[in-house]
């Protein structure tokens, strides 16, 4: 496996969009992908290549000098539970320390819906070191009620 930060806006939606589209358990609204594509061109981006393909990536925006937060992301399904994730997320970490982040957020489907999928992104996401800090039941309206975690980096 081979990661790579990408710089080139163009490429950075194209992958995005590449990788969510694939994935639509996990990106089923339109009107959200279209925004995930879109702003994932002015974030730090980072890409996951297998054999030379893109499997996974990692879009991150930094909201204040110490604080950095998951914008979106996605891994191929074919390549879930290959450790894809986690080394990809390890190398984002390791820039954003170098970049004196002191925290990394995340905000995700919350634990009061059912979705299957979620679950199993949120104990990715546990088991990364991200602790759960405040549920919102409307920030995304009341079908989607989002979870907001955060590491300490």
């Amino acid at each position: 496996m081979r990661i790579k930060e990408i710089n080139e806006k163009a490429e950075k939606s194209r992958i995005c969009k590449g990788i969510i589209e694939s994935l639509p358990n996990w990106f089923g609204l339109d009107s959200a992908n279209i925004e995930y594509i879109d702003n994932s061109a002015d974030t730090d981006f980072y890409t996951a290549y297998m054999f030379e393909k893109e499997v996974g990536f990692f879009s991150i925006i930094s909201h204040f000098p110490q604080t950095s937060e998951i914008y979106v992301c996605g891994i191929l399904q074919d390549f879930h539970r290959q450790g894809i994730g986690r080394k990809l997320l390890h190398a984002v970490e390791e820039d954003l320390r170098k970049k004196k982040k002191k925290f990394l957020t995340v905000k995700t489907l919350s634990t009061s819906h059912p979705d299957k999928g979620y679950a199993k992104t949120r104990e990715f996401y546990k088991a990364c070191g991200f602790v759960p800090v405040e549920e919102f039941k409307e920030l995304w309206g009341k079908e989607n009620p989002c979870l907001f975690m955060v590491k300490a980096l």
